[in-house]
């Protein structure tokens, strides 16, 4: 059983997150979903463990995405208009998602969200016309589709506990026809807004300020932050065929490792 205290631990848990911020940050993603499982199985023996996982997980993901969409909008890679359009309604969906689904076990929620991830790993690559920006519709279509979206994606993830922002870039890129980099850029965005909601949440609203332990916070918050900045900085290097590729297998890979980590539920 692995110790909060023990610092080795969190060394390793340190460089883990710095690989996976940097990874996130240049497709747009977050990958908190990854994070949250490995936190709670290295605390473990830890009182309190969800706890301080879940406001770690958050925390530190609310300064990842600060540093990547700072990033991002010296870059001119988000859309404001997108980030009210799918934003707005994400925030109501996700309060009824959390009513709705609050007594309901959504471990077989996540399974499905992981197929589809496979999924969209898979066409995502594939999606030239959207790639190239030949996908057009008319204003007020597109802009109800961005509201559908955002409910839809809102609702989910008021269901099972996750900002969803892996389903949420593929959506914007392969329905909305976004231009890859500037999907990246307003998914990132949108992932900051509902980190930082999130995080705020569980300090007040839970009244969970033991929950943060300082040493592991410190190191994996630095850590987070220079890992997402570098990451979103080497974003513009990045030609949209390779990001696209890339993005392919982060989706791929997510989405496997949800599936693997929910269907113990099942046995």
């Amino acid at each position: 059983m692995f110790d909060v205290n023990n610092y080795f631990i969190i060394f390793v848990l340190t460089i883990i997150f710095f690989l996976l911020s940097y990874l996130g940050a240049t497709v747009g993603l977050i990958l908190g979903d990854i994070r949250l499982p490995l936190l709670i199985y290295a605390l473990q023996s830890t009182t309190n463990t969800i706890g301080i996982a879940t406001g770690t997980n958050l925390a530190t993901s609310a300064m990842g995405a600060f540093a990547s969409t700072y990033c991002h909008i010296k870059e001119g890679r988000v859309d404001f208009r997108l980030l009210c359009a799918i934003g707005i309604p994400s925030g109501l969906g996700a309060f009824i998602g959390m009513i709705v689904f609050a007594h309901v076990n959504t471990d077989w929620m996540k399974i499905v969200i992981g197929i589809l991830l496979v999924y969209s790993g898979f066409q995502i690559v594939n999606a030239k016309k959207a790639i190239q920006g030949e996908y057009q519709r008319a204003y007020w279509k597109k802009l109800l589709f961005e509201i559908l979206i955002g409910v839809a994606l809102g609702v989910l993830s008021g269901a099972v506990g996750l900002m969803l922002g892996s389903i949420r870039l593929p959506a914007m890129i392969q329905v909305l026809g976004v231009e890859p980099k500037e999907a990246v850029g307003t998914n990132v965005a949108l992932n900051f807004i509902t980190a930082s909601i999130g995080a705020i949440t569980s300090v007040f609203t839970l009244k969970s300020y033991s929950l943060f332990h300082l040493p592991l916070i410190v190191s994996l918050m630095i850590a987070t932050l220079v890992g997402s900045y570098l990451g979103a900085q080497s974003l513009k290097k990045i030609n949209t065929s390779t990001l696209c590729k890339i993005l392919a297998w982060v989706l791929s890979g997510t989405g496997t490792f949800m599936i693997l980590e929910n269907l113990h539920s099942f046995s």
